[in-house]
């Protein structure tokens, strides 16, 4: 089975591991502070600041922003769960707008048309490692006086006119989840031009305490604090991004020139000027006879790994149909998201599927995939 996602590690990450075991510091410390030189270096930032996972990455960010209760934060609901559900852990209210069918993206107009008086801020989310349309987004913002936080977890390396995605919002997050184009196994990294913003990012995800640590805190916080362990492999992986962008965008582009001839297969739009990182390659299908599950078991069957990203977008998530049950419930007033119709949105989730993109797919992987699909669906 060609899988899905492959991890890219060698022996640089198992040495630079192995030299933090025999330093005996294994907390956040020096390694972590090189960490984050080289990311901030490499996506453009003044600052960044590592933490314990893109969940924990975006929830600090929101709460440096000081996002409060009843606070309205626009965002996609084609995207992995933790982008909202860290909106909704602020006891703010996650405003789901619709994104753009071709790029998958959440539609600028469509914000214009979602900002309220409770609006406080705005975030997109560069899907599938394809970027937002950050310059349009951050002139609305502008225009309306409200923050933007990148969601910038699936998007290592991706980049509009030739500027790194992460270095566009006020904050972004970052993801080094094992599948992402770099990878910790767990970690995260938050960006930022703003030293207000990072000095809280400090704050927040060291309990509160200040730039100089010791025990001497000035806000409620928590321990979203990133190991050395884990950064020394994150150190190594940076290293190993550009290439790894590089093998995805010529994979992604070999799959777009073969399914150019299949009107069936409608692959994500990369706009004018932007570059994906394709942390996922996921085109859509449009066949009268066969739908997207029947084609990921076709692929599966031929020993290709496939499946469906989002096919539940969050506003038909459980989590957002029983809102009656969150602890803010009594406090905010929550829209009802079951009378929520996205339509751009569900029909991106009925009708995408995944193939392999990542390093690891050789030339003959690739042209047994691309096969699989032609001979499938022509």
């Amino acid at each position: 089975m060609i899988p899905i996602a492959k991890p890219i590690l060698g022996q640089q990450e198992i040495e630079a591991v192995v030299e933090v075991l025999k330093s005996g510091f294994l907390a956040e410390g020096k390694v972590s502070r090189e960490f984050e030189k080289a990311f901030a270096e490499y996506v453009g930032t003044e600052y960044a600041t590592v933490a314990t996972n893109g969940t924990a990455a975006l929830s600090t960010a929101l709460d440096a922003l000081e996002i409060k209760p009843g606070d309205e934060v626009i965002t996609t609901p084609f995207t992995f769960i933790a982008s909202a559900n860290t909106i909704a852990m602020m006891g703010a209210v996650p405003i789901f707008v619709d994104i753009d069918p071709s790029t998958y993206n959440i539609s600028p107009e469509r914000i214009e048309g979602a900002i309220t008086e409770k609006t406080r801020a705005i975030m997109p989310v560069h899907i599938f490692g394809m970027p937002a349309e950050m310059k349009r987004i951050m002139e609305i913002a502008e225009d309306h006086d409200l923050f933007v936080l990148e969601d910038a977890c699936q998007a290592h390396g991706a980049e509009i006119d030739g500027k790194k995605v992460g270095s566009f919002a006020h904050v972004s997050a970052f993801s080094f989840y094992a599948t992402k184009n770099m990878m910790t196994g767990e970690g995260g990294m938050i960006t930022t031009d703003d030293e207000e913003i990072y000095d809280r990012c400090l704050m927040i995800k060291n309990h509160g305490r200040g730039k100089k640590g010791g025990y001497s805190h000035f806000r409620i916080g928590y321990n979203n604090r990133m190991m050395d362990l884990v950064s020394a492999i994150g150190i190594e992986q940076l290293k190993r991004l550009p290439g790894v962008v590089k093998a995805r965008r010529q994979n992604a582009a070999y799959y777009d020139d073969m399914f150019s001839e299949l009107k069936s297969v409608v692959p994500q739009e990369e706009l004018k000027n932007f570059e994906s990182s394709y942390h996922v390659y996921a085109p859509l299908l449009h066949h009268e006879e066969i739908d997207r599950d029947k084609m990921i078991d076709l692929l599966k069957k031929h020993e290709v790994g496939s499946r469906s990203v989002y096919a539940l977008p969050c506003h038909k998530q459980d989590t957002y149909l029983n809102i009656e049950d969150w602890r803010w419930a009594e406090f905010v007033d929550y829209p009802d998201y079951s009378e929520i119709s996205l339509p751009a949105s569900e029909m991106v989730g009925n009708k995408h599927f995944e193939i392999p993109v990542h390093p690891g797919v050789s030339k003959e992987d690739r042209e047994h995939i691309a096969h699989v699909v032609y001979e499938t669906l022509s």
